[in-house]
């Protein structure tokens, strides 16, 4: 292995990898913000979801297509369109805009199957704890740049067009890295296939249903996520025919062939591949909807932080131990060749953070970040290596397709888990909100017909952050409230989101505890992990039957 190797794997791996997480964190940390500036609140979930319903739906479908024909093509395209769509998002009007933005720099997302393919092929296969690894490192220091990076933006009106900007030139970087030193050598094929065998090998009919049933579930979720209620038509016909859609999708991929999206020879390894992929949908469920979506609203809402840059600062307590953690963890797996007994360690830790936000309450400021810190160093595990027990279970030619596999299931458990997660936050607000507040305000002597200009400041709990700041608006808006009226209605709105926090973390508790139990019966990778490299980018001298692609 020479320095071109190393240095595609970090254009691969790292670089890739950052800017694709750096894009998957940094607009839902500061949705709140953008909608501050450009309004429609009601479409904002979109800005978040459509990204991750590209990713879920083209990420096996471009990693089967990577493993029929070319890696490097298709992870350039992408990260050209991402490119164009970062700046539009960045030079956003409205909030429709910013969801096309979000559809184009989404079709990048879908190709981590393919750059965390690339350095697995080109490593010795006892290195793939390590290559997966640094992906690790590259998302998590991704996450938090762009926690704090679009934090920092924010703070001033219309800041966080910069947070764009940043993206956009990532991946010009990707795209001039990857295209100036990966040049894959491959073996000569004795038979040249067609177009149409081309075709076929991508599964075309597998990868039509899965497209059209996996979209149709993801935007069913996402409407039921705060767009409309679970018995608006829309969502649940959606819903359905999605779900149905799926389920032929894999009557097909079992009946119909054997070397479809789902190849049969996944399961030859015995449970690993099936066991790592629910682990992997949990992982999702909790990152994407509560980690990422729902921590750093708390902050806001519980009165832990008043601006985006303070819950950035906040947010480091989970980002910086998830990436301290990862160090050891790869340094063990790769010279131990164990990658349970980290994924066990990790999803107990999981489920400890699970289960303590599900207790959470306002005062709890300080002993949040310490419930971060046990939920950051559990994460490191999990997409370290989880990753890597999935591509054990798959041949070359089915890489970069079952790398594919494994991170759509990851961003369908995050859409399920938003809209599971929201559903629960917002029923319990919808019921509880208006009369908790408006009863705190009554008591503290706030006269019965000022209510409603005073909920009315309050916005369900989206009026000004800090209790200076909501006396400052209500003396205007009701100049009869007093402080301590003011101040009964926050620390009452604090309790009421307090209380829909709790049920959302409980919600997640025996999800936790079955991927603990998932990952237990993981079956050992040692034997795999060999000194074979399955795609060499610089043959050795002698080798006559490599070409360059």
């Amino acid at each position: 292995m020479g320095w071109r190797t190393w240095l595609v794997v970090f254009s691969t791996a790292f670089l890739a990898l950052f800017a694709q997480i750096y894009t998957t964190v940094a607009a839902p940390s500061i949705i709140a913000f953008i909608v501050r500036d450009v309004g429609s609140p009601d479409l904002s979930i979109w800005v978040i979801q459509a990204p991750l319903l590209i990713q879920a739906a083209l990420n096996p479908l471009l990693g089967r297509l990577s493993d029929v024909v070319s890696r490097k093509m298709l992870a350039i395209v992408p990260a050209l369109l991402a490119l164009a769509g970062s700046i539009l998002s960045a030079k956003a009007n409205g909030m429709v805009m910013l969801i096309g933005g979000g559809i184009l720099y989404g079709t990048a997302l879908a190709t981590i199957s393919i750059v965390q393919t690339i350095p697995a092929e080109i490593l010795p296969r006892k290195y793939r704890a390590l290559s997966n690894g640094i992906s690790f490192l590259g998302g998590s220091t991704g996450a938090l740049a762009g926690v704090f990076l679009s934090g920092y933006f924010s703070v001033h009106p219309n800041g966080w067009r910069n947070t764009f900007w940043v993206q956009a030139g990532l991946y010009a970087l990707v795209i001039i890295f990857i295209f100036g030193f990966y040049w894959p050598v491959k073996r000569s094929e004795p038979v040249k296939k067609s177009w149409r065998e081309i075709l076929w090998d991508c599964d075309p009919i597998g990868a039509t249903m899965f497209v059209a049933g996996s979209t149709g579930t993801l935007m069913a979720l996402n409407w039921a996520s705060g767009s409309y209620t679970w018995s608006n038509p829309r969502v649940y016909t959606t819903l359905v025919v999605g779900l149905v859609i799926l389920l032929a999708f894999g009557l097909y991929e079992w009946k119909g062939r054997n070397d479809g999206l789902v190849a049969h020879v996944f399961f030859r390894a015995g449970r690993n591949f099936p066991l790592a992929l629910f682990s992997m949908m949990i992982e999702g469920w909790i990152f994407y909807s509560a980690i990422n979506n729902i921590t750093p609203q708390m902050h806001l809402y519980l009165g832990w932080a008043s601006d985006s840059l303070k819950i950035s600062i906040r947010q480091l307590a989970y980002q910086i131990p998830s990436i301290v953690a990862s160090l050891p963890i790869i340094w063990y797996s790769t010279k131990y060749k164990d990658v349970k007994t980290p994924n066990v360690i990790g999803f107990a830790m999981f489920l400890a953070t699970a289960s303590a936000y599900a207790a959470i309450r306002p005062e709890w400021k300080h002993a949040q970040l310490a419930i971060a810190f046990i939920g950051g160093t559990g994460q490191a595990a999990p997409l370290t290596l989880l990753i890597s027990i999935v591509q054990f279970t798959a041949p070359h030619k089915f890489l970069s397709n079952a790398t594919g596999l494994a991170f759509s299931i990851r961003a369908i458990g995050g859409a399920f888990g938003s809209a599971v997660l929201y559903t629960i936050i917002n029923g319990t607000l919808r019921s509880d909100y208006g009369p908790h507040v408006a009863g705190a305000a009554t008591g503290a002597g706030l006269a019965p017909d000022q209510i409603p200009a005073f909920m009315a400041v309050m916005a369900g709990g989206n009026g000004p952050p800090t209790l200076d700041e909501l006396i400052a608006v209500m003396s205007k808006a009701v100049p009869s409230a007093s402080v301590a009226a003011i101040s009964a209605a926050q620390n009452a709105s604090h309790e009421v989101y307090a209380k829909a926090y709790r049920m959302a973390w409980a919600s997640i508790v025996p999800f936790a505890f079955l991927a603990l139990a998932s990952v237990s019966y993981l079956k050992s990778v040692k034997a795999f992990m060999t000194d074979t490299v399955e795609a060499p980018l610089e043959p050795e001298s002698g080798e006559g039957d490599f070409e360059k692609q």
